[in-house]
């Protein structure tokens, strides 16, 4: 037997948000919105019951829509075969969020960071004070060293390599994209270079000074970005940024 929600009229002053969700942005409030206004509301939303009160799992940009339509009473399909368990609710409202499509890595960051986490409160914090100058996934790699996907990252496994070091590594890009502009210093590349930086076995800040001589240098005299594309990205490193760390070892 599979379970089936049930389908019933909830007041919307009744429906609360829930710790794991994501954050509301208002850009897709306003979406939904505009929506609703042309094609009306024909769907439910989907809550959970605990304590006599609901708690949305999906849909809650949907929520702040319709209050900004002033409806008082919305159709949800009430799931009641959860428990409380925060993970096994975090977990159905990832899944319930077209598979997880719409997630980015700063909604898991946010998510797992809703647990108190002491790794996933840090990353998000600096994922905020740097959002200026990089993206979510270059501070995501500058701890845990992986570029593209971060699967123990969304698993709530986050392990961080060196935390000192990533602090620093972390200011220093984003130092070095507040001087050169994001042109020059494109996401992927500093993505790549700071996995093989914050990986590196030996003296680490050693080879993060290499790094930023190189850029520079490179910059100053080229007037162009770094090397683009991993190949071409790889062979400047080992061959630029290494023979600038092992003059400085």
């Amino acid at each position: 037997m599979i379970n089936i929600a049930k389908v019933k009229m909830i007041k919307i002053s009744s429906i609360y948000t829930i710790d794991g969700n994501r954050e509301i942005n208002e850009s897709h409030v306003q979406k939904m919105y505009n929506l609703i206004n042309e094609n009306g509301f024909a769907d439910t939303l989907k809550v959970a019951e605990h304590n006599n009160k609901f708690y949305c799992l999906e849909g809650q940009h949907r929520v702040e829509a319709l209050k900004l339509h002033n409806v008082n009473e919305v159709p949800c399909s009430v799931i009641d075969w959860l428990g409380y368990d925060f993970e096994e609710i975090q977990q159905y409202v990832i899944d319930l969020n077209a598979h997880n499509k719409q997630w980015n890595l700063y909604d898991y960051t946010k998510s797992w960071s809703d647990k108190k986490i002491f790794e996933y409160v840090h990353l998000r914090n600096q994922m905020i004070n740097y959002q200026k100058t990089l993206s979510n996934g270059v501070v995501a790699t500058c701890y845990d060293g992986v570029t593209r996907s971060h699967p123990a990252l969304k698993k709530g496994k986050l392990i961080f390599i060196n935390k000192s070091f990533s602090d620093s590594l972390t200011d220093t890009l984003s130092n070095m994209v507040a001087k050169f502009g994001k042109s020059k210093l494109p996401a992927q590349i500093l993505r790549n270079a700071a996995k093989k930086i914050v990986l590196y076995k030996k003296n680490k800040y050693n080879l993060l000074n290499a790094f930023q001589k190189a850029a520079a240098n490179h910059i100053t005299i080229n007037k162009e970005p770094l090397p683009d594309g991993d190949v071409s990205f790889d062979f400047w490193f080992e061959n630029v940024v290494m023979q600038y760390c092992s003059s400085n070892a």
